[in-house]
Formats: structure tokens, C-alpha cells, sequence
């Protein structure tokens, strides 16, 4: 199993794991880009298309596929790697849940697959997306907030600052807490940091 986790900044908060994305996907390696958490009143699907594909031609990852209909996926063997962008996390697992996308990505994943998610794209692989109500709308209604449940049975906590403590505190369950700096990787059941050092809960509630 291999999932990149990012707290979800800027290009220039992330470069750090950019460069190790583009690294594990070689030049030769085909991406599949899911920007489908975007509300399409922020940015339209081509422009999200724009942006990505500027920022990994620079590190000369050139196959890059999108998809913005995740129904019409039926296997995802022939990618190097998938990027999962950020957004409205509720929108996103809505689209996962409901096309089954979940299942397919889980496999991939399961079978060696390696995947990026940004902020919601992150969000999603906690146990619940819970920690996604302090900062998005559920405009879908999404009545199931259950995650992939792939980060150790832990929830995914994004764009950290030190005014999300009092929420934190508060929070029901376990948690990896991602600064917009921070990445984390999830390898064979190993945790490592990348970028800006992640926090856990209970960092939180010692200080």
C-alpha cells in the first residue's frame, strides 16, 4: 500500500511532494488526475486540468489522463500512479460512493497502486470524514460519512492552524493533523513525514 497525504497548500507550501510524486512516477509513468471535489463555481475541471498539468510537465510528467466521471472507470491497472485533488470533501466522497469508485481504488491501492490526495482528496482515506465539516459545506447531503478507513484507523485533519485547537480538542476521534506544509506517507503500514512535521490529537492536547 502507498498513499501520499497532503494538508493541502499552495503549490509553492508543496513542492516537496510534488518532487517525490513526480519521482515515484518516472517519465515513462502515465497519471490519472481526479479533480472532481472542485465546485465548478471556484474552478472549472479544464482549469484544474491546467494547473495540474503545469506544475508536473515541469518535472517532465507528460502522460496525464483525467477523469471527471469516475462511473466511467473500470480498472485502473494501466496508471503509474492517481492524483486525487482538493475541494469539497463531501461532494468527493458523494461522487466515490456513489459510482462505486471506492471499491476500484481500494484495489488499486491494495495491489501496490500508489495515490496522491490532496486536502479532501486526503480527507477521504481517514475513517470518517468527519474533520471535513469545519471547513466545507455538505451541499450533497451525503448521509454516509464513512472514509476508506486506509490511515490506521485514524481521521485526516487538513490545512491546520493553531485556531482549529479548540476543535481539535473536541474531536471525537484519532487523528493526523496535516499542516498545509505537511505531507504524510503511508507505506506498508509505516508513517513517514514529508514536508512540514504532521501532529497527532494527542500533540494537541499537551501543549
Amino acid at each position: 500500500m502507498r498513499l501520499l497525504l497532503s494538508g493541502g497548500g499552495e503549490s509553492k507550501d508543496v513542492i516537496h511532494l510534488d518532487e517525490y510524486f513526480a519521482k515515484q512516477i518516472g517519465l515513462k509513468g502515465i497519471v490519472l488526475y481526479i479533480p472532481v471535489a472542485m465546485e465548478k463555481s471556484v474552478y472549472s475541471y479544464a482549469q484544474c486540468f491546467d494547473w495540474f498539468s503545469t506544475t508536473y510537465n515541469y518535472y517532465g510528467i507528460k502522460n496525464i489522463e483525467i477523469c471527471t466521471n469516475l462511473s466511467s472507470i473500470k480498472t485502473l491497472d494501466q496508471y503509474t500512479a492517481v492524483f486525487i485533488g482538493g475541494g469539497n470533501t463531501f461532494k468527493l466522497l458523494n461522487e466515490i460512493k456513489k459510482s462505486k469508485f471506492d471499491v476500484k481504488i481500494i484495489d488499486y491501492i491494495n495491489n501496490d497502486g500508489f495515490v496522491y490526495g490532496g486536502s479532501a482528496g486526503a480527507i477521504i482515506f481517514g475513517s470518517c470524514i468527519k474533520s471535513a465539516y469545519y471547513n466545507d459545506v455538505n451541499n450533497v447531503d451525503l448521509k454516509d460519512i464513512n472514509g476508506l478507513n486506509l490511515a490506521g484507523g485514524k481521521d485526516i485533519w487538513c490545512h491546520y492552524s493553531e485556531k482549529d485547537n479548540n476543535y481539535i480538542e473536541n474531536y471525537p476521534n484519532d487523528l493526523f493533523i496535516l499542516y498545509e506544509e505537511s505531507g504524510l506517507i503511508i507505506q506498508d503500514n509505516k508513517i513517514q513525514s514529508i514536508g512540514k512535521m504532521y501532529l497527532n490529537k494527542n500533540d494537541i492536547l499537551t501543549k
